[in-house]
């Protein structure tokens, strides 16, 4: 498997934290004063025998005298296409990865749930490890630190990149090594070119009162929202004369069928308080299911413009893929629209497809 490139940085003058696991398919940050005869077993992991997080933890005591209180898990999967590589994201305790994809990045924290939080992607480009007071880097310095292959080796943070559209020989990892490029810590991104939304678990706090009446709590927070704004558009064609306007439809992934008589917005969760203003009220609100949360809470808007389809994905996380009945498939922007024909099929995650109907 080709894990794409991964860096150690050290900041200087700091002494190593995190004890920092590489694996064909997986990364492991344990706290540097973990014992080291607790650290053979994560280090004599391989792929074949390797199927979840859970076979990870399994190795790590999280009980008892030798109990370890901080510790994060990814497990990579195989790059599908050139968008990103799927992996699930396992915390616990005071560490902090930071996920980075097509939607922008996500911060993953525990936030006191026991015994572990865990989450998924699809398409995730890069992420970093660390400690939770690291402010986030920026996209562009996913490529720091030294650069290292399979092995354990301590330090601050972790990068790690993908390498899409290459070969594993051609980008293979340097032998790990026990110096370091000095690395200074990251700063906070001055500009808006990535959001700034934080994926964190329910707390168990005193119910809301949309909880009480048995809406399912969101574990989104939005911090500072920086979807960039939809793309340009012709103003609608106006309705034929004499006769009204024939409407489109849509087909749900459980077969349901919709005309498209206003516009909808699908997601697990989904709210029209995050579309444009004056539109939220005729909005119609459609939940889809998603075992993995690889759909966001609000995913994509879909409404009939005169005689055009528009989709627009509305700021979702793991991304939105439009597939043509002819043509070739296009991933959307946050916060791009594109007008489709009837047939297009519209991929929204975890085998999510809706179909655009005449």
């Amino acid at each position: 498997m080709n894990v794409g490139r991964v860096g150690c940085a050290l900041w200087p003058g700091a002494s190593p934290e995190w004890t920092f696991i590489v694996g064909p398919g997986h990364l492991i940050a344990l706290p540097v004063t973990t014992p080291a005869h607790l650290l053979e077993a994560p280090r004599n992991l391989d792929q074949p025998s390797l199927a979840t997080a859970d076979d990870v933890l399994a190795l790590i005591p999280l009980h008892g005298d030798e109990a370890v209180d901080r510790v994060a898990v990814v497990i990579l999967g195989e790059a599908t296409d050139a968008d990103g590589v799927p992996m699930s994201v396992t915390v616990r305790g005071a560490v902090a990865v930071d996920v980075f994809s097509v939607g922008g990045s996500r911060r993953i924290l525990d936030s006191g749930r026991a015994p572990w939080f865990s989450a998924a992607f699809v398409s995730v480009t890069g992420l970093t490890i660390g400690s939770p007071g690291i402010p986030r880097v920026n996209p562009a310095e996913l490529g720091s630190g030294q650069t290292i292959g399979s092995g354990a080796i301590s330090g601050s943070a972790l990068f790690w990149s993908a390498l899409l559209g290459t070969g594993p020989a051609e980008h293979a990892p340097h032998a790990v090594s026990p110096t370091y490029v000095p690395a200074s810590p990251p700063i906070p991104p001055s500009g808006d070119d990535f959001d700034d939304t934080v994926l964190r678990p329910p707390r168990a706090a005193r119910p809301t009162t949309a909880e009480r009446d048995g809406a399912p709590a969101e574990d989104t927070v939005l911090r500072a929202p920086v979807a960039p704004p939809r793309e340009p558009r012709e103003e609608p064609a106006s309705e034929p004369a004499g006769g009204q306007l024939e409407r489109y439809g849509f087909r749900l992934p459980d077969g349901t069928e919709r005309r498209l008589d206003t516009a909808y917005l699908l997601g697990r969760r989904p709210q029209s308080a995050r579309i444009g203003a004056g539109r939220g009220a005729d909005t119609r609100l459609i939940t889809i299911g998603s075992r993995t949360s690889a759909v966001s809470a609000t995913h994509l808007e879909i409404r009939q413009d005169g005689d055009s389809v528009v989709v627009t994905d509305v700021g979702s996380t793991n991304g939105t893929i439009v597939l043509p009945e002819l043509g070739r498939r296009q991933r959307l922007r946050p916060g791009q629209s594109v007008a489709v024909r009837p047939g297009t099929r519209v991929d929204i995650g975890d085998g999510n497809i809706i179909e655009v109907l005449r």
